[in-house]
């Protein structure tokens, strides 16, 4: 299948089992996708309101003080012609008021401090005052489902009344990492390798917006298959054990719990023995290739158009780079970390599919376009 095949292919899978919905406290939902709209639960503002400090007055100056507005409170009575009152930014203006007179266009007579002259051009009808409903009106949409939340979106949430909002549940991933040549801890002996996903693929995940567990399992078939017919996550994610040689058991596993392999094979390199299949209850696997960089490339190439769908969002674009040192290469696509160097992609002598140290600096990566004169696209790095 091809690369942008297996990420559309992905999408859809992703849609077809949508995220169930939760309330959450609204102080917990940034960067949480929205499952129900928000809607302004009241007018805002919810009175008419004072845009600057000073005084609200009504007719023609000079004003005799008349008091000072509270602020928080409600309108108070009204404002009587020739009257001014002492507000604050905010504060409703009380009933009667023609305009705010800010606090340097205005000063008391001095040598008679209860009687307010201005001393610019006295405000025109309706100056410096916020009406009631002009940011937003009590019913009127805000923010639409699957928009993802943003600590501005969560001020006008705020603003607008609400204390929880519905937003989609964060994906439960359970990841299992495989091979019995990996070593959890310490310096791998001669002929061993170092787990390098264990510690790093949850971290990965959370930034993703998703939630792993991990597993780290021996290559046996049977506790493999017993595996994949217990879990209840909602995405399986393996590593290793997808190529369908001697060693290799996620075929097999997957066929024998009875689930079905939608591919097994993406024109991309590194990254192509990348498995995709459902368990017999439907949960979906996506099997990462043993070697580092294969493993990340595909796991940031297929997973976030998975979790695209599954929160109902379309596939997200890619950006387009003209990268000097990047060929076209045909319907297989070549995925090689980069570094800015000014205003320039340069991609990484660091390659190799087993290699982490060009992805440990990397600004992204650059997948090749498939014919000359094509830009190459970015495939963002989240972090």
């Amino acid at each position: 299948m091809s690369w942008d095949s297996a990420r559309a292919f992905i999408r859809q899978a992703g849609a077809a089992r949508p995220l169930r919905s939760v309330s959450v406290p609204i102080d917990r939902a940034d960067s949480r996708t929205l499952a129900a709209a928000v809607h302004a639960l009241v007018d805002l503002p919810s009175v008419d309101v004072s845009a600057m400090d000073g005084w609200a007055v009504a007719g023609d100056g000079p004003w005799q003080l008349d008091g000072t507005v509270t602020m928080g409170a409600p309108p108070a009575h009204r404002l009587l012609a020739g009257r001014a009152r002492v507000v604050t930014t905010g504060a409703a203006v009380p009933p009667g008021t023609v305009g705010v007179l800010r606090a340097e266009h205005g000063g008391l007579l001095p040598d008679d401090p209860e009687w307010l002259r201005p001393i610019a051009p006295a405000p025109l009808a309706g100056r410096d005052i916020r009406r009631r409903g002009e940011e937003l009106r009590r019913g009127e949409p805000l923010i639409r489902p699957g928009a993802r939340m943003t600590p501005p979106r969560l001020a006008l949430a705020a603003a607008a009344g609400h204390d929880a909002l519905d937003v989609l549940a964060v994906p439960r991933v359970e990841l299992i990492v495989t091979g019995d040549e990996l070593v959890g801890a310490g310096r791998p002996a001669p002929g061993a390798v170092r787990d390098a996903f264990g510690p790093s693929l949850p971290a990965l995940f959370e930034r993703l917006g998703a939630a792993a567990s991990t597993r780290r399992i021996r290559d046996r078939l049977d506790p493999f298959t017993e595996l994949l017919a217990e879990t209840h996550a909602d995405v399986l994610v393996t590593t290793g054990g997808t190529a369908g040689g001697h060693g290799d058991l996620l075929r097999r596993a997957i066929v024998a719990e009875g689930g079905t392999i939608d591919f097994a094979g993406v024109a991309m390199r590194p990254g192509h023995p990348v498995l995709f299949a459902r368990t017999s209850a439907g949960v979906p696997v996506l099997g990462l290739p043993g070697n580092p960089l294969a493993a990340f490339a595909c796991l940031l190439s297929f997973f976030p158009p998975w979790l695209d769908g599954a929160s109902g969002r379309p596939l997200a674009p890619l950006d387009r780079v003209h990268a000097h040192d990047v060929t076209a290469t045909g319907r297989q696509r070549r995925i090689t970390p980069f570094t800015w160097q000014g205003a320039r992609a340069v991609v990484s002598p660091w390659a190799g599919s087993a290699m982490l140290r060009g992805l440990a600096d990397a600004d992204g990566l650059l997948v090749s376009p498939v014919a000359d004169g094509e830009p190459a696209l970015l495939l963002p790095l989240p972090w």
